[in-house]
């Protein structure tokens, strides 16, 4: 996978460069505004003028001067309600040292209360919380990071966390890896999709799912421990797998960015 050591030897500060959660920026103008030197919200801000005159000129340079207050705040929802789902995968450039990984079990059925397994993985170190034991110390990790990647997550993961755990603000910028490696054509699911990107999975783990995921947490309410053992080393490899996808995305459509 030579796209990983590629990647590791470069460092793209692509979110602040980014004007596509502007009002009235899409893609053409923005790489107008790329073509024209300006590759920056200070540089938006303060030489704006030159390219885009009149209000619409004035209200994007205004927006470029709040993206860099919500910056510097730290202001990390509100670049996630800003920008387009599709374009999320930019932030990684600037947060991806920040970045949690995150993947949850359910009890096959979708609702808060039927999550099991909540997985967090930080770029160095595994961790579990399981329902009935430490699911609540989950949110101290998760607000503690402000750039969140899972796949398929929009959907449901996330919806799930925050239902579980409504009273947490949550304060992060969430990649659904699902998106973008659909745009660069690997579609399916994770597992599929792990193959496609020559990410493999032991022995004892090849050919599990989702519902094997629920068979085996409904075997360790039965009182099988040696079964949670084996649905928690399950999401752990989902969560370690989540980080090289989010490198191939980024390596790949980073690069279409060059003007």
């Amino acid at each position: 996978m030579a796209w990983l050591s590629r990647w590791a030897r470069v460092s793209f500060r692509v979110l602040q460069q980014t004007f596509l959660h502007l009002p009235g920026v899409g893609p053409a103008t923005e790489r107008r505004l790329w073509q024209a030197g300006l590759r920056s919200w200070q540089e938006l801000a303060d030489r704006g003028g030159d390219v885009l005159r009149g209000p619409r000129g004035d209200r994007i340079r205004r927006a470029a001067e709040e993206s860099q207050q919500r910056w510097a705040r730290g202001d990390w929802a509100w670049f996630d309600a800003a920008l387009p789902g599709r374009h999320k995968w930019r932030a990684f450039g600037d947060l991806g040292g920040r970045a949690l990984y995150v993947d949850i079990e359910t009890t096959g059925l979708h609702a808060s209360d039927a999550i099991t397994v909540i997985g967090c993985y930080d770029g160095r170190t595994v961790h579990s919380f399981v329902a009935d034991r430490n699911l609540e110390a989950v949110r101290e990790l998760i607000e503690s990071h402000p750039l969140i990647v899972t796949y398929n997550g929009a959907s449901f993961d996330m919806p799930l966390i925050r239902a579980r755990f409504p009273y947490n603000f949550f304060n992060h910028i969430h990649i659904d890896l699902r998106f973008p490696l659909h745009l660069l054509g690997y579609r399916g699911g994770l597992k599929r999709i792990e193959e496609m990107a020559g990410l493999e999975r032991n022995d004892r783990l090849r050919g599990l799912d989702g519902w094997d995921a629920v068979r085996l947490w409904h075997e360790y309410q039965a009182g099988c421990p040696a079964s949670l053992d084996t649905l928690l080393d399950y999401n752990r490899v989902d969560i370690v797998h989540l980080e090289p996808l989010m490198r191939l995305v980024f390596d790949r459509l980073s690069k279409e960015l060059a003007v």
